[in-house]
């Protein structure tokens, strides 16, 4: 297959084998369900990447959020993802703890020295003046026009129900149009 590529798109590249590699799953489903430990060069449960959950006593029900195999996987992933300038998207059904999972993690995670983050929601009434007032406001001015995060500091914006702003005549929702 390797050479009928090759001849095909002109391409001169060396042939090569591929090479299985039997990854024992034991009781899990597959790789989603997995890490891989660059340390220890093996796979291992998500679950065992944290530390064992104890329930704080000064917590309240509703402000309790316990780890689960879900959003454990889900906050490595977008952390990974901002740290290496790339900018995340989740979607999934209404009341699953998207929102709850990634501010939470925000917190924990970018609420530092080195990070600034912004976190806002959109309604149907949301509009793209006021969207800019709020990342203004949050943000400095460097000169006429130019707004950003602090010095020596990165910006984060978490917008929540992004799909929520009213299209207008031509389809376009300005809000995101403004955050793109």
């Amino acid at each position: 297959m390797n050479e009928d590529v090759n001849a095909k798109y002109n391409l001169d590249l060396p042939n090569f084998e591929v090479k299985k590699i039997n990854v024992k799953l034991g009781e899990f489903k597959s790789l989603f369900d997995l890490y891989f430990d660059r340390d220890k060069l093996s796979w291992i449960n998500w679950l065992k990447t944290v530390p064992t959950f104890v329930v704080p006593r000064e917590v309240t029900y509703a402000q309790l959020i316990v780890p689960t195999i879900d959003s454990i996987r889900m906050n490595k992933l977008m952390t990974m993802l901002v740290l290496n300038g790339k900018y995340p998207l989740f979607c999934g059904p209404t009341g699953t703890g998207k929102s709850i999972t990634v501010g939470n993690e925000l917190m924990r995670s970018f609420d530092n020295s080195e990070w600034v983050y912004l976190n806002m929601s959109f309604s149907a009434q949301t509009s793209a003046n006021q969207t800019q007032r709020i990342i203004d406001g949050k943000m400095e001015k460097r000169r006429k026009g130019v707004y950003g995060p602090p010095l020596n500091k990165m910006g984060l914006i978490f917008v929540d129900d992004l799909n929520m702003p009213q299209k207008e005549t031509y389809g376009a929702q300005p809000p995101i149009e403004l955050l793109r």
